[in-house]
């Protein structure tokens, strides 16, 4: 692969990464045992169904946890990574042997957190110890689901092994104990962000930025590619103000397994390499990219690889949350629905309505700002416009919660048409109190030619209020949240119309709430 570089192998972020690797491996290998018995099946559909089943039954808790304390050991040590600019070296021993929490409380006691912006930045390093872990249960489900899918029709166990093996090769677990470069991949990503997360906050401390205002770019600062980037590399050296737009978009890294760092410099420093002050920040000229997940046209700077034109750590959790909660989704075909798997059957909706609770929370009215909407969906949670939590359903699962939730991947505010943004409150309140909760697998939606063969699975959050007939659903797969169902359903007769409701309730029945 082009531009892939693990060169700085003794490197905080190639340490953390074997660590993380090691310690992940037992709980991969306990979820591929778990998988092989679940296909083991004769029958097709029941292999599918018992994913399903181990997609509802599974947490993401056990590797969530490594996995954030690797992330928050990496942003600890871009914290420490700009002291060793000011002073030298900064450590007086090699912890890199230690176990992670002992590695964290050790660095913990060296420095302090400088700002109010450490804390955010916790919040939004919860959210992603959620995805990125929820993402490796989902996923691999996903990937075992299509390829039972595809055998459905003629059960070709021999291509199923294959398809197996692809799976398992791809995920990074391979039968002979290879170099599984995929996980690899993913966790050097993850926790290079994470390392220049912390680094950024702790240059944006006050103190640090009083004596050292100037940040280079710097080349292959984690080790030097194979394949240098060619708009990399001009960079390289570059200085400008620590506050300079430029960085808004090219804060390293800049790509995929990009290994370009930043550091400060002060106005001595300046001199020293025979500079009056900071360059000029160079032009960004965008170039234009066919957006896969929007089906639309957009841009992003050349150079930049898609997706990483933002400055990791601004706003941590960005780009780990997916957006797309509220869109113009909900508008499937009554005749063509889009479960593919089904296990337990759901009560007659008459029962749902009957036993369903009115909503506490009440619609906002007409004409408020995006930023009113979006607070009172954020509030109930804690969470705020600039702050993120990762929130415990009342199954158990996480949900990130941010204000990302309501953007589109341009960053513009994403409301919804229809005056469906009114309803902010009771979505807040149907994540937090459902009348059910379904795990299942549906077909996946292409942004351009509509429903695809590809199939996701998802969480579906159901509340019906049966006096004024609102109904909210919330999808959430591996990924995106995909856009809610929100609305006033009425038949001819001005009676609520819950059928798209019931084409919504399929799967496995998580969780639902219990008869008063």
């Amino acid at each position: 692969m082009n531009h892939v570089c693990f060169a700085d192998e003794n490197g905080p972020v190639a340490r953390i990464t074997e660590q993380l690797l090691a310690e992940s491996r037992p709980l991969f290998e306990r979820r591929l045992r778990a998988v092989r018995l679940a296909v083991a099946e004769s029958d097709p559909m029941q292999a599918m169904r018992n994913l399903v089943e181990l997609a509802a039954r599974w947490a993401p808790d056990a590797q969530a946890r490594v996995i954030g304390q690797a992330l928050e050991l990496a942003a600890w040590h871009g914290r420490e990574a700009v002291f060793l600019d000011i002073d030298g070296p900064a450590f007086a021993s090699e912890v890199s042997s230690q176990p992670f929490l002992e590695q964290i409380d050790f660095m913990r006691q060296k420095r302090t957190a400088p700002s109010k912006s450490w804390t955010d930045t916790l919040k939004g390093d919860h959210d992603r110890k959620f995805v990125v872990a929820g993402a490796t249960d989902i996923a691999l489900v996903e990937d075992f689901q299509n390829a039972v899918a595809r055998a459905v029709d003629t059960w070709d166990e021999k291509q199923f092994a294959r398809d197996f093996d692809a799976i398992v090769e791809r995920h990074g677990w391979s039968y002979n104990g290879g170099r599984e470069w995929r996980i690899r991949t993913i966790f050097a990503t993850n926790i290079r962000t994470s390392f220049m997360a912390g680094r950024l906050h702790q240059m944006r401390d006050p103190d640090v930025v009083k004596g050292r205002p100037y940040w280079q770019y710097r080349h292959g600062d984690a080790g030097t590619p194979r394949n240098p980037r060619p708009h990399h590399l001009a960079w390289d050296k570059l200085i400008l103000m620590h506050d300079d737009p430029w960085w808004d978009t090219h804060f390293p890294p800049n790509d995929w397994l990009c290994s370009c760092g930043v550091r400060t410099l002060s106005r001595g420093d300046l001199r020293r390499l025979g500079k009056d002050g900071p360059d000029r920040a160079p032009d960004i000229v965008m170039e234009p990219i066919f957006d896969k997940a929007t089906g639309k046209p957009g841009d992003k700077p050349k150079g930049i690889g898609y997706g990483w034109d933002y400055q990791v750590g601004n706003q941590w959790e960005r780009g780990l949350v997916p957006s797309r909660l509220i869109d113009e989704a909900g508008g499937e075909s009554l005749t063509n629905p889009r479960h593919v798997v089904e296990i337990d059957t759901p009560e007659p909706l008459a029962d749902l309505v009957s036993a369903a609770r009115p909503y506490k929370a009440a619609p906002l009215e007409v004409g408020l700002s995006d930023e009113d909407y979006v607070r009172a969906f954020l509030d109930p949670f804690g969470a705020s416009l600039e702050g993120a939590v990762l929130y415990e359903d009342i199954a158990g699962d996480r949900i990130p919660i941010s204000a990302d939730l309501f953007r589109d991947r341009a960053g513009n505010w994403k409301i919804g048409k229809r005056n469906r943004a009114t309803l902010t409150p009771l979505m807040a309140e149907t994540l937090m109190d459902p009348d059910e909760i379904w795990v299942g697998v549906s077909r996946a939606i292409d942004p351009v030619d509509g429903v695809s063969e590809d199939q996701v699975i998802d969480r579906r959050y159901i509340r019906v209020d049966p006096v004024s007939g609102i109904v909210v659903v919330f999808q959430i797969g591996r990924r995106w949240w995909e856009a809610i169902t929100a609305y006033q359903p009425t038949t001819k007769k001005g009676e609520p119309d819950l059928r798209l409701l019931d084409r919504r309730r399929g799967g496995k029945l998580r969780w639902k709430r219990p008869k008063t």
